[in-house]
């Protein structure tokens, strides 16, 4: 499942287009995910920026810290190397420098519309624009591969996180095993996996707190009977990420709580009724929400219907009502629409899907039929 130098190769030219385009002499990229798109090469950068300046017509050079010089030339898959020495330096030998003298001979110059403040000052007139983001839209054949293994990953961190649930378990512990697993099946399916790009997280959310679902839990958080729980779970595999989340029940279910999952499933299948090329992104989010509105859930919304899913687990398309693009086949999105009542809980599931030209491809497998996710009591 390894990304070929010809590849990334592609992907370099792929975006050289986009410049002549958009008529931009090069473009300076700093965000680590659009890094490692073009290039292959995963890192942490600290305080130790890294840039890589694409030219129109040129070959790329990539601006480096010099503790990861040699790092870079052996993984890289595309450019010149160039090394800084790190902060504090002489003038001459610090990354600034070099990133003035890399830029200079260049009129017009493209961003990303992220890129930190604090860079500019070094820099000429900019022009900002997520040209690589715009790449990474529509995946190719072996990032469509890489996300498959990783949603199989996911869905066995999520059937870790429900099989350590029960009534009366103390939310946290549910996490066990989580991540040692994650890593256990990644080296198991690719031996050499790039584990800097290579990550588990996942934990229970009991109710009532699931009505607050970036509200870590703690450690007085139990798992009670009849009320809704959702076991969140994301990971990147090798470089690609995936994302599964289940509502499910210990020992019972509440009247109350079953009318919310039907409801919010409702939601679901109406939202994925319409994922198909061409499908407007904002038409598949108003598809679920307009259902929950009108099954009397207006002030218990949160979020959009999905987001996005790639080297990161959000990055565009965004499934949203204010987002009017199409989807193309081989976009890998989440659908997870959702109920939150205060007090009470939350009910959200959260699938990984392909995109395909007359429809979609359910990636995560985990099951999501509500008699299969009612836990009984530990020992029965």
């Amino acid at each position: 499942m390894e990304i070929s130098k010809k590849e990334f190769s592609e992907r370099v030219k792929n975006l050289q287009e986009k410049l002549e385009q958009e008529n931009l002499d090069a473009y300076l990229v700093n965000n680590g995910e659009n890094f490692y798109y073009l290039t292959g090469l995963a890192y942490r950068p600290f305080e130790r920026p890294f840039f890589m300046l694409v030219p129109r017509s040129d070959s790329p050079v990539l601006l480096v810290p010099k503790l990861e010089e040699e790092h870079a030339r052996d993984i890289a898959g595309v450019g010149e190397v160039r090394a800084y020495w790190e902060f504090p330096a002489k003038e001459g030998d610090n990354w600034f420098d070099a990133l003035i003298e890399m830029v200079k001979d260049y009129q017009t110059l493209g961003v990303e519309s992220g890129l930190p403040l604090k860079y500019l000052r070094y820099l000429p007139e900019v022009v900002a624009k997520d040209l690589v983001e715009d790449l990474r839209l529509v995946k190719s054949r072996r990032e469509v591969e890489k996300i498959v293994f990783a949603s199989e990953v996911v869905d066995r961190a999520v059937e870790i996180l429900i099989g350590n649930s029960a009534e009366g378990i103390i939310a946290l512990m549910t996490i066990a095993n989580v991540s040692t697993e994650v890593y256990m099946k990644v080296l198991g399916k690719i031996p050499n996996a790039n584990l800097m790009v290579t990550s588990g997280l996942g934990a229970v959310w009991p109710a009532p707190i699931s009505s607050m679902p970036h509200r870590a839990p703690g450690p007085f958080d139990v798992i009670k009977a009849g009320v809704p729980n959702v076991a969140m779970a994301g990971v990147q595999a090798d470089g690609y990420s995936s994302e599964c989340e289940r509502t499910f029940f210990a020992t019972r279910v509440e009247d109350k709580a079953k009318k919310i999952f039907e409801d919010v499933m409702e939601a679901r299948e109406k939202a994925l009724e319409q994922v198909r090329e061409g499908a407007v992104c904002s038409e598949v989010d108003l598809a679920a929400k307009n259902h929950l509105i009108e099954e009397g859930y207006g002030e218990n919304l949160l979020h959009r219907t999905g987001h996005g899913i790639g080297i990161g687990t959000h990055e565009a398309p965004w499934i949203a009502e204010g987002y009017d693009k199409p989807l193309k086949e081989n976009m890998i999105i989440s659908i997870e629409p959702g109920v939150y009542i205060n007090g009470y809980g939350g009910v959200r599931h959260s699938d990984t899907v392909l995109v395909k030209k007359k429809g979609y491809e359910l990636l995560t497998k985990f099951p999501r039929e509500l008699e299969k996710l009612v836990i009984p009591k530990k020992g029965k």
